[in-house]
């Protein structure tokens, strides 16, 4: 869960000063004089300074009521809104791939983690007097009882030992990077026990400027993240992103919101294109590679579709692939090493034919604890595009539960057309130009998410003649599963277990920068089980919404209690609603290894260090 706690927003200026008496105009000669004369008025010395004080004390109630009604700062403690929004988490680069994650350990300073620290302390106080006293009463009474103490608070299993053990459970001990599957180790032993790895310090969470202000002028809206009073503590502030709306009923089924109003059938939410691209999470990076996988016989993620014995489509080098065949696809397999395959490769031994297909799952290397897999289907492909030719065409192609959609780019004219499931082939397919036209380099992205197909050639939205999404019956979407059989080069079958496809079709390009993407994906959780933290879950749930009622999830889904969860209703009240997420104003700082860590009660600092600007961000 996500309480973000309260820092001061000091946002306002002072007043300007405006002089109150009238100008004074005198016709007469400039009058000299020494001293006061009868009449005048001598003005008190300390006067400034009363102004001075005055401004400021005008400036701090400007202040406290720009916090009050207008903006106000808070800190993410947990991750129950990552990766949108970090909590207490740990900055990891993956020593196989190089790719930069995140881990959450919002655990290491959590109320129960404070409670322990706080005793631990006060026990070595003891210790330290009994060690003191038994000294100084040497063998008499005094010193035997003090030594009998010690020896009882120091031995194995005793109570400094018992807490020890408790606060070295709380420390994240080790990370998976999601893009390779290397699992980093992030702690070591020393003389006083299990301690983090100084190369991998602790962050506190972002810190987030929340609008007040705009709720008050509009309807708050679906799919904005908002702070609001908990219901079940109204002390405590809590952060999610708002997906249902009052008087509907909302649904979670296959991972993706439904609503329905009015007794009307459920319509699957679909989301804005800023808060698309937003909203998605990388699976695989052609950037980073593993270079101890690939020496290993790790088959590449990315690979050339030809038939076994024909002559390969596409050449790679370094994460890029070129093509100047007739006809060349290339697809995605979904490759990751098992801990097994990487204790392999740290032996030395060949993994060659170990490597086994799955589905694209909701892997999220936030989460340090493993949490239940889920399918998913909404998925999303990335790339730069070079083309040397003025002809040919590209296609990229996206598989969910056993379905192709298609989005063809034709380079000599630069039009693009759509082909969508269930669509017949008398049918008009949808079009649109783009300028991804004769030579040139162009980044694109084609996603396939909620039921629609949507096109961005850089960061403009490609808009279609025609519909690009379609409409499920939300019985059917209960019952979709994935095609898990088996892919392999040269089978032209679609499938979940190579759901990524480029084809050029007699063009001479290189694509780069390949990246798969995944929507979010929202677990039906029904029940939590506080002995496991784990939670039961439901094929399809349902939360009917009164007026001036809402439904708000974590982005997290594996690890938010939110709505689905909430022992005393599943909705927040217009009134208890704060604001909305601006933007992430102060990330942690950025210091370098060599940097001094400084504790000061549960804030760490770390010097020297600077601003984390390229963080700093708009929330989506």
């Amino acid at each position: 869960m996500t309480s973000p706690r309260p820092r001061s927003a000091s946002v306002g200026n002072g007043p300007a000063s405006v002089g109150n008496g009238p100008a004074q105009v005198s016709n007469g000669p400039a009058q000299v004089s020494n001293g006061p004369r009868p009449g005048d008025v001598v003005r008190d010395p300390l006067i400034f300074h009363r102004e001075t004080v005055e401004a400021i004390v005008i400036a701090f109630t400007l202040a406290l009521l720009f916090r009050a009604f207008e903006a106000e700062a808070f800190v993410i403690p947990t991750g129950s809104m990552a990766p949108t929004l970090m909590g207490r988490h740990k900055d990891l680069v993956c020593e196989a791939c190089g790719d930069p994650f995140r881990v959450g350990c919002s655990a290491e300073e959590d109320e129960q983690s404070q409670e322990f620290r706080a005793q631990l302390g006060r026990l070595e106080a003891e210790a330290e007097a009994l060690r003191a006293a038994a000294g100084r009463g040497g063998d008499g009474a005094e010193g035997r009882a003090a030594a009998r103490r010690l020896q009882s608070l120091e031995a194995r299993g005793g109570q400094l030992d018992q807490l020890r053990t408790r606060l070295a459970r709380k420390l994240v001990s080790a990370a998976r990077c999601g893009n390779c599957g290397r699992v980093m180790q992030l702690v070591e032993d020393t003389p006083q026990g299990i301690a983090y790895d100084p190369r991998y310090p602790s962050y506190n969470g972002d810190r987030v400027l929340v609008d007040k202000f705009s709720y008050d002028f509009r309807a708050p809206r679906r799919w904005d993240v908002v702070v609001f009073k908990y219901p079940e503590d109204a002390k405590v502030n809590y952060i999610k992103r708002l997906v249902g709306l009052p008087g509907e009923t909302v649904s979670i089924v296959g991972g993706d919101i439904w609503t329905a109003r009015d007794g009307q059938a459920p319509q699957i939410a679909r989301k804005p294109p800023e808060k698309l691209r937003a909203m998605l999470q990388c699976v695989h990076d052609s950037r980073h590679e593993a270079e101890a996988l690939r020496q290993a016989g790790w088959p590449d993620r990315f690979a050339d579709w030809a038939a076994p014995g024909s002559a390969p489509g596409w050449t790679a080098e370094g994460g890029s692939f070129t093509t100047s065949a007739p006809s060349a696809t290339l697809r995605y397999r979904h490759l990751v090493a098992a801990t097994d395959d990487w204790q392999a490769v740290v032996k030395g031994s060949a993994v060659a034919g170990a490597a086994k297909g799955g589905l694209i799952d909701d892997f999220q290397p936030y989460n340090a604890v493993p949490t239940r897999p889920h399918w998913v289907g909404d998925l999303a492909v990335e790339l730069r595009l070079v083309s040397r030719a003025d002809s040919g065409s590209v296609s990229l192609d996206l598989v969910e539960a056993g379905k192709t959609h298609r989005c063809t780019i034709d380079l000599a004219t630069g039009n693009a057309e759509l082909s969508l499931p269930g669509v017949g082939p008398s049918a008009e397919p949808p079009r649109a130009a783009t300028g991804v036209r004769g030579r040139g380099s162009w980044r694109i992205l084609f996603a396939n998410v909620d039921d629609e197909l949507t096109l961005f050639v850089g960061n403009r939205r490609i808009t279609f003649d025609g519909p690009s999404r379609w409409n499920v019956p939300i019985d059917a979407a209960e019952v979709a599963r994935p095609d898990d059989s088996p892919r392999g080069p040269g089978d032209d079958r679609p499938g979940d277990m190579a759901p990524v496809g480029i084809t050029a079709t007699g063009a001479d390009v290189t694509v780069t920068d390949l990246r798969v993407l995944r929507d979010l994906f929202y677990i039906g959780a029904r029940e939590y089980l506080p002995h496991t933290g784990g939670f039961t879950e439901g094929r399809r749930l349902d939360f009917p919404l009164e007026a001036d009622q809402f439904f708000v999830l974590g982005d997290n889904s594996a690890a938010s209690k939110d709505s689905r969860l909430w022992i005393e209703g599943h909705h927040v009240d217009r009134h208890l609603l704060v604001g909305r997420a601006l933007a992430v104003f102060w990330p942690h700082a950025v210091a370098p290894s060599w940097a001094l860590p400084i504790r000061l009660g549960a804030l760490e600092l770390r010097l020297p260090s600077w601003p984390n600007v390229g963080r700093m961000r708009w929330v989506r």
